[in-house]
């Protein structure tokens, strides 16, 4: 009788012990796997920087290590919400590597995700949790991130963002006080800069990745705000579309590929440059 009960209580044991014992989440198995093989850990590694996602029950942890120095970030999974409100601004590499896993689990590809918050961040802040699955807010440094991992976050689409009039206000400035000078800067994905100049003018358009209709649109804007519609027209006509080969019509020269001396230490690293030039003695003659 006595083997019986200890044999029924050693049962119960194992059973509890099993029934207790919580596994770790799927899905977050599946995002850190994602992370880890992702090529910006892979390129961090080449400086000894190293990036590692890992996964205790309902808990991510990205950890990095740098020298002697090691940092962990945790994201904890409710439901289907993965969080953590108490980061700090810089947190957003972990961050954009979070997004990224999530991302290739939800089929984008590596990159293309993280990527297209990185060019539009300001408007993924705008994203809710209930209806695009993403909620980035930031206080001055403090910063809280929801992903609802139910959703697929939709992408902001490149094409819709382009310079404006508005966006060219101290070249608007330059032009009514008849002056000269130059405005650059970003938005989005465009890089910009538009030089007012005495027998020259210039814009300079940079595009991440590639140039797109964005590019063109933004160019004829600045020639607009520059020169007026029927200038802008003009150029239209002459150039429907980007030409490969430097070429030179009329008083505009536009140049594919461009290639300033500073790039990498200005508004266009990273980027693919058009350069318009436009003899201005020639557009009055």
């Amino acid at each position: 009788m006595k083997k019986k009960i200890i044999a029924v209580a050693i049962i119960l044991v194992i059973m509890i012990g099993v029934t207790g014992c919580s596994k770790n989440n799927t899905k977050l198995e599946e995002i850190a796997k994602s992370i880890n093989n992702c090529k910006t850990v892979k390129s961090y590694k080449e400086y000894n920087y190293d990036l590692k996602a890992s996964v205790s029950k309902d808990t991510l942890t990205i950890t990095t290590k740098m020298n002697d120095t090691n940092s962990k970030v945790k994201f904890e999974l409710k439901g289907d919400i993965l969080s953590n409100e108490k980061l700090t601004t810089k947190d957003l590499t972990t961050i954009l590597l979070l997004i990224n896993g999530v991302g290739i689990t939800n089929g984008y590809e590596d990159g293309e995700l993280s990527q297209n918050i990185n060019s539009f961040f300001e408007e993924y802040k705008n994203y809710t949790l209930d209806k695009e699955g993403l909620e980035i807010i930031i206080d001055e440094n403090k910063l809280s991130l929801k992903i609802d991992l139910s959703k697929k976050i939709p992408l902001i689409d490149v094409n819709k963002f382009y310079l404006k009039a508005d966006d060219l206000d101290m070249i608007q400035e330059f032009i009514d006080n008849k002056k000269y000078g130059n405005q650059n800067g970003k938005m989005g994905n465009i890089a910009y800069n538009v030089f007012v100049g005495e027998e020259e003018s210039t814009i300079e358009i940079g595009q991440d990745e590639k140039l797109s209709d964005s590019a063109y649109k933004s160019i004829i804007t600045a020639l607009e705000v520059m020169y007026g519609e029927e200038v802008a027209k003009k150029f239209q006509e002459l150039y429907p579309n980007f030409v490969e080969e430097k070429t030179t019509v009329d008083a505009f020269t536009i140049e594919k590929d461009y290639q300033p001396e500073d790039k990498d230490e200005s508004v266009f690293k990273d980027t693919e440059i058009v350069l318009v030039t436009i003899n201005n003695n020639s557009l009055n003659s």
